[in-house]
């Protein structure tokens, strides 16, 4: 019976034991807190191109190849200019034929000269019978019916005489304004025809080529993409939510996807002002603080932007 007494206490125990709260211990510390935002991007030249046809036309000739070194204004591909040939030959004819015309051995400045001296000699002449019946008219010598006719003769000389003047003027600068007219259209034809030289704006690098020899083109295609090569600079899309927390000269740490146990050390160099509509995000660039050799134009990325630090911040 003594044994009893003992039940009760221990039942209490075993509940009290139960019901008791388990925690994980653990103590405050300080240390450094890093804030960073992730943003997608990838590697490009600096003041990157694109080489752009500005005509239809075969490509006949490329004269580079990636990773060529081109100078300023450097042929680079040749398009197939057959029908512009064609055209500026046809300009060539009719400037040929418009300066015969505007010279002074033209045939029909000729015929107008003839025609302007047959009126003047024409006009002479009337004068002087003019001044004769004129003479006679004093002396009663000749009717007046016959001094009027004459008078009327010599008035209708001069202005056939001042009409061919004028005809004459007319027609030199007509064939003057055309003249001049051909000739535009000549060097419009001649000028139409450099572009089917796709030709390099300033020094730089062939980094990607699009079209080779042989294959078609049309206006607009693109057909190379050149650039700086002596600057790589990364482009990185951040989101409108984080953009305003990216200013210049930030640490940023990057992981190309070709290396992807390897971190390279940018700064941002550049936020440009406008909101990218097709990616939805703002475009920012950043520069490697080191030269890097051997980065290829286009390889993807991964970077964080480093935004903020504490280094004594209770954890």
């Amino acid at each position: 019976m003594k044994s009893k007494h003992w039940i009760l206490p221990l039942m209490l125990l075993a509940i009290s034991m139960s019901c008791k709260p388990k925690f994980e211990e653990a103590s405050p510390r300080t240390g450094p807190v890093t804030e960073a935002i992730f943003a997608s991007g990838k590697i490009e030249p600096k003041d990157a191109y694109i080489l752009t046809a500005m005509f239809d036309g075969y490509i006949l000739k490329s004269f580079v190849t990636e990773n060529d070194i081109v100078k300023d204004g450097q042929e680079l591909f040749r398009l197939d200019n057959r029908q512009q040939n064609t055209q500026v030959n046809i300009a060539k004819t009719n400037a040929e034929f418009a300066r015969i015309n505007a010279s002074a051995s033209s045939p029909a400045l000729l015929q107008l000269k003839a025609q302007i001296n047959a009126a003047k000699v024409k006009m002479e002449t009337d004068s002087i019978t003019l001044a004769r019946y004129q003479r006679l008219s004093a002396t009663n010598s000749v009717s007046k019916q016959d001094l009027d006719v004459a008078s009327l003769n010599y008035r209708s000389s001069v202005s056939n005489y001042q009409a061919a003047l004028e005809n004459y003027k007319v027609s030199a600068n007509k064939v003057s304004q055309d003249l001049s007219n051909s000739q535009s259209q000549l060097q419009n034809a001649q000028a139409g025809n450099q572009y089917y030289n796709l030709q390099a704006i300033g020094p730089g690098k062939v980094y990607q080529i699009f079209k080779k020899q042989g294959d078609l083109v049309r206006k607009g295609d693109q057909v190379a993409q050149l650039g700086n090569p002596d600057s790589i600079v990364i482009n990185l899309d951040i989101d409108e939510g984080s953009i305003s927390k990216i200013m210049i000269g930030q640490q940023v740490l990057v992981e190309l996807n070709t290396e992807k146990n390897k971190t390279y050390e940018a700064r941002v160099s550049k936020i440009y002002p406008h909101f990218n509509e097709s990616s939805q995000s703002y475009k920012v660039e950043a520069r490697f603080v080191t030269e890097n050799p051997g980065l290829i134009s286009g390889t993807q990325l991964q970077a964080n932007i480093i935004t903020s630090k504490k280094e004594n911040a209770l954890l």
